[in-house]
């Protein structure tokens, strides 16, 4: 008991200066704050197993790079990429078994207050969660978890060298939390839809994937303002079989309690242990997304009949 005190208490000191560094980046130059709607980082205590610190400290090590590399940055960053650049990116990128890639500009809402980027230009990706972790409980789950954070992060710093070594500047976003809201973010990419229970929904991982971002010069990014994903609201709306399922209560709808239907990281078991209850009951988990698509269309000519 005490051993595992100790390595939690010790993990989690080694988190607090690796948050402390990021918040170093408000002082860089020129950089795009917060707003005044932002949403709060939560930070969560972990609880540490023995087997999984290794993992822990090499996430840590992933984040630390990314913010003490910003010095590599060019001089004198490119700002326009062609077509053929952003086609040999994206085939490096899926090459390192990157899921899903897709652009936007970042809106200052969905930064984290205390946290700021070096550019609004974004690219966003996303890493399969596998699906037997997400239906099964194991022993390994929590260092499986831990192990796709740490090959996740060590991949996004890599397309961020990638990007430095052919002229443009960049800033990694780390999939353990990051420096904004990632759901939103992938939203606005055009990735997928965010679910009522904070998720990112996509086509080929339902809502099985975690993800990152680069930040980056690049101001002629392929953004595609169309998300053809939309339509999950009104799925979702209709569904709610994540609020029913989550044991801490940690998905709402709007009440009198609760002045809008959203996530509470603070309660969720996900956050700072493992869970993956929401993943695993969402019946996107379970069907495809044409077919619930399909089937939301049915009910619809059905309702609009009556």
């Amino acid at each position: 008991m005490i051993l595992s005190e100790i390595r939690s208490k010790y993990a989690n000191y080694r988190f607090k200066k690796i948050r402390n560094l990021e918040v170093s980046v408000n002082n860089e130059n020129n950089v795009i704050k917060a707003s005044n709607s932002s949403p709060e980082r939560f930070n969560a205590n972990r609880k540490v197993q023995l087997k999984t610190l290794p993992t822990l400290l090499s996430i840590g090590k992933n984040v630390e790079y990314n913010v003490k590399s910003l010095k590599n940055n060019p001089n004198i960053p490119k700002t326009v990429v062609s077509k053929d650049f952003i086609k040999k990116f994206e085939k490096y990128a899926l090459s390192m078994g990157i899921e899903g890639i897709g652009y936007t500009k970042v809106h200052p809402d969905l930064i984290f207050k205390d946290r700021a980027i070096l550019f609004e230009n974004a690219i966003v990706f996303t890493k399969e969660i596998d699906q037997f972790a997400v239906d099964n409980d194991f022993p390994q789950k929590q260092a499986n978890d831990l192990k796709l954070y740490d090959e996740f992060g060590k991949k996004t710093n890599e397309l961020v060298d990638y990007l430095r070594k052919n002229g443009f500047s960049a800033q990694a976003s780390p999939p353990t939390v990051g420096f904004v809201t990632y759901p939103s973010l992938a939203q606005s990419a055009g990735l997928g839809w965010k679910g009522k229970s904070n998720l990112l929904i996509t086509p080929e991982l339902r809502p099985r994937q975690k993800i990152s971002a680069i930040f980056t010069s690049i101001e002629n990014l392929p953004i595609n303002e169309y998300n053809e994903h939309s339509w999950m609201s009104d799925y979702c709306n209709n569904c709610g079989k994540c609020i029913r399922t989550c044991p801490r209560n940690a998905i709402v709808e709007k009440s009198a309690k609760f002045n809008v239907s959203g996530f509470i990281p603070e309660l969720c078991k996900g956050c700072t242990d493992i869970c993956t209850i929401c993943m695993k009951e969402c019946p996107f988990n379970k069907r495809e997304y044409s077919h619930l698509k399909s089937r939301l269309e049915k009910n619809q000519l059905v309702n609009n009949k009556y």
